[in-house]
């Protein structure tokens, strides 16, 4: 039986509909994975696809926007492990387990300015550690992979710091966590001919409050975005911001308001939206909401 050109091409397609059906993952196109996009009230992201009954938290693009990461639970590893999608010939993949953590507990992934290399935080002990084992670890870029893990050291380890934001220059903030739970504070590595050498942690007004962590910065350094724990009020982790003036200063935080706690801050490489993590701790889901109050919120410069 012959067969014309459009019958052919007809089964063709319902082959591929057939195939994106047994595979069980919904086809997602274009920026954010085809996401209807929000306003100024949070929405959970990609309901069913990354944010889903399992507990997903801290997550980031990459600069190019064609990878997203984040950390789930997976019940059937019994860990939380860093996941990612990637766009690939216009259509989002399946989530699946970045290999380089091999199963084991990490969190906190965030890709740097250049594209070049993968931060995140990781359960595994490093040589002569003594204590719980929490450590930063990175790997490069390799083709459409990454490298074996790399431990980038003092002053990041061991235990030293948790989560880190990138400058388009290179300089990272980060939570310094050396001094133990609850004492967390907002910090800063500067890069010296191309390396990392020394944490500082920031003064006030950012650190006036008892827990300040996850900081995320802003690609010129005009303003921090960070989680400010305030165990007496409605909203205990508050999301909060606040802008460097011309001398070097930061500004009085303010905090933004968006009903709700909120962890983990990271504003999408376009500056846009705002995603974090949110809900109740354990079964948190990953929110995102317009960035729009970045530049609501800006002191006015005085005429």
């Amino acid at each position: 039986m012959r067969l014309s050109a459009l019958t052919i091409g007809v089964l063709v397609l319902l082959a591929g509909s057939l195939l994106a059906q047994d595979d069980g993952f919904p086809i997602l196109r274009g920026p954010y994975l085809g996401q209807r996009l929000p306003g100024t009230t949070p929405e959970i992201f990609a309901p069913g696809v990354i944010s889903t009954p399992a507990h997903e938290f801290s997550c980031c693009f990459s600069p190019d926007e064609k990878e997203f990461y984040f950390t789930r639970n997976v019940a059937e590893l019994n860990e939380k492990v860093i996941m990612v999608t990637r766009l690939r010939g216009g259509v989002w993949s399946a989530p699946a387990v970045v290999p380089f953590v091999e199963n084991q507990f990490s969190f906190e992934p965030m890709v740097t300015p250049d594209n070049k290399r993968l931060y995140f935080m990781s359960g595994r002990p490093i040589p002569g550690q003594s204590g719980p084992p929490m450590n930063m670890l990175y790997v490069e870029r390799e083709g459409d992979g990454w490298s074996v893990l790399n431990n980038p050291g003092a002053p990041f380890n061991p235990a030293k710091t948790m989560s880190v934001s990138f400058t388009s220059t290179g300089t990272i903030y980060t939570t310094d966590i050396s001094r133990g739970p609850g004492r967390e504070s907002i910090a800063v590595i500067r890069p010296v001919d191309g390396k990392y050498k020394e944490m500082k942690r920031l003064g006030t007004p950012i650190n006036s409050s008892t827990q300040n962590m996850y900081p995320c910065i802003a690609p010129d350094e005009s303003y921090v975005i960070y989680i400010s724990r305030k165990p007496s009020e409605k909203i205990s982790e508050a999301l909060t911001i606040s802008y460097k003036n011309s001398d070097g200063s930061w500004d009085e935080p303010q905090t933004v308001d968006i009903g709700m706690n909120a962890g983990l801050p990271f504003v999408s490489p376009d500056g846009k939206y705002l995603f974090f993590t949110g809900g109740e701790r354990g079964k948190s889901d990953i929110y995102w909401v317009s960035a729009t109050f970045i530049e609501e919120l800006r002191p006015k410069e005085s005429e």
